[in-house]
């Protein structure tokens, strides 16, 4: 009676061809929605619920989801959105360390420019945009 029908594997892998699977914010509400669920078990409260399953109920749409092209554009948004404080946390923690360098935005395009550290005002030529403007170094 079951010799005919694919393994469970086969199964499943033709029942997720075409969703969205797991991406970015699926994995920020699964584990949001795992924290609200702890700490409900300490503090009881139908708002710290409600959120658990609203975001445990979101994940699970968004896994779903036959909209592949939507979830794609959501999940870049959000990951545009967030990672600008990742560089940024990461480039503070770069300069920090270097001591040789000052690194200075440039008023026209907002680049990152990192200049040798020479105290005095210099003229700039960005690379980016071929703006000049004067920095002061101290």
């Amino acid at each position: 009676m079951f010799r005919n029908r694919p393994p469970f594997r086969q199964r499943l892998a033709g029942f997720l061809v075409g969703r969205n699977g797991p991406d970015t914010i699926y994995n920020v509400c699964i584990w949001s929605s795992l924290v609200l669920a702890v700490l409900g078990m300490f503090w009881d409260s139908l708002l710290c619920s409600l959120l658990y399953l609203g975001l445990f109920g979101y994940a699970i749409f968004r896994f779903f989801s036959r909209n592949v092209a939507k979830r794609r554009a959501e999940n870049q948004a959000f990951r545009n959105f967030f990672g600008r404080f990742r560089r940024n946390s990461k480039m503070r923690k770069k300069q920090k360390a270097d001591k040789e360098h000052v690194y200075k935005v440039c008023p026209l395009c907002k680049a990152q420019l990192r200049l040798p550290y020479r105290k005095g005002e210099h003229t700039v030529c960005c690379p980016r945009c071929k703006g000049e403007f004067s920095v002061k170094i101290r």
